[in-house]
């Protein structure tokens, strides 16, 4: 217990450490609290130990991210932790790691929670999390003080499939040759993330289908092409300097995602579907599957979600419909012959 321990002395999932504001935090060599541990107690406290190295937020986040823990995550995974990483630096970058405690953490995700949304708030914590994670094994501190740290509970939107009037006007309202219609027809063919369709390349179409590699699971897919995506590929412009389908609008780079999503809230908003985003097209698919009365392996074989769990979530809207009207269909059948 703390009471049997000496000053500046803490015990952490049964490991002591010497852990004093303005100090390294040390790991006891000796781990039984006995003569060798009080001499070695001694030396620390004589002034012996090195002295602090003054770590601070941007310290660890340049760290961290150079380090192989982070460059072995997935591009899009990278790229969504250093949002909220820049953001971390930009308003945290000068205080000492150290210093952050647990009512700091509480306190940015109830302003970010305000500001930004319950959303972004609890991801924001859950990158800090993983980045203090790092700083314990560097040994910079002892303890994770957003660890622990609750989710706020908010309300998720339910998935909402884009209806056939939208997916009509789509195509009414654009014309093949569009680069926004070619990347709706892209998103509605495979059933992918958005990542995943702005990263597709032109050596990945073999004939009539085209190949995809999950940013996210790693999954590999081959999906058969479209009649509509295959008229889009046949008029849209190639640039041979761009690997990407999908290229920006100087033809000089792959279409960044920010550029992507803002096309398509021009399109949703054109033809009356701002309430349907992008990943609701993702959802769409599952579902006409699932209305085809094929199962969750068909859809997993075509969005590539990894387990059934996913993929029935995806399609569970419109499974009840089916079987509601089939119910309500037997219902009138028997009350029919009752008469």
């Amino acid at each position: 217990m703390k009471k049997d321990l000496p000053a500046y002395v803490v015990r952490l999932k049964g490991v002591l450490y010497f852990k004093r504001r303005r100090w390294p935090t040390l790991r006891f060599v000796s781990q039984e609290v006995g003569p060798a541990f009080y001499a070695e107690y001694a030396r620390i406290t004589n002034g012996t130990a090195p002295k602090s190295k003054l770590f601070s937020v941007k310290n660890l986040i340049s760290e961290y991210t150079r380090s192989k823990r982070f460059t072995d995550l997935k591009p899009r995974t990278r790229a969504d932790y250093l949002k909220f990483l820049s953001r971390f630096e930009r308003n945290a970058g000068n205080l000492l790691v150290e210093d952050i405690e647990r009512k700091h953490v509480l306190a940015w995700q109830d302003q970010l929670s305000q500001s930004d949304g319950a959303h972004y708030a609890n991801y924001f914590v859950r990158v800090i999390r993983v980045s203090f994670e790092y700083a314990i094994d560097r040994g910079q501190i002892a303890s994770n003080p957003a660890k622990g740290v609750k989710s706020i509970k908010y309300k998720t939107r339910k998935p909402q499939p884009w209806p056939q009037e939208a997916i009509k006007s789509v195509r009414e309202t654009l014309p093949y040759d569009h680069r926004t219609r070619l990347l709706f027809e892209l998103l509605y063919c495979t059933g992918q993330r958005i990542g995943d369709v702005l990263s597709a390349k032109w050596i990945d179409i073999h004939g009539p289908a085209i190949s995809v590699n999950q940013n996210k699971s790693g999954a590999d897919l081959e999906l058969i092409i479209t009649e509509d995506l295959a008229e889009c590929l046949r008029r849209a412009q190639r640039h041979h300097s761009v690997e990407t389908i999908l290229a920006n609008h100087r033809g000089n780079g792959p279409w960044s995602y920010r550029g992507a999503a803002d096309a398509m809230m021009k399109l949703r908003k054109q033809v009356g579907a701002v309430e349907h985003n992008i990943h609701d097209i993702r959802h769409t698919v599952a579902s006409e599957i699932a209305s085809a009365g094929l199962d969750d392996e068909h859809i997993q074989s075509v969005t590539g979600h990894t387990t059934k769990k996913m993929a029935a979530h995806y399609s569970a809207s419109t499974r009840q419909k089916t079987r509601a009207k089939t119910a309500q269909s037997a219902r009138n059948r028997t009350k029919t012959d009752r008469e």
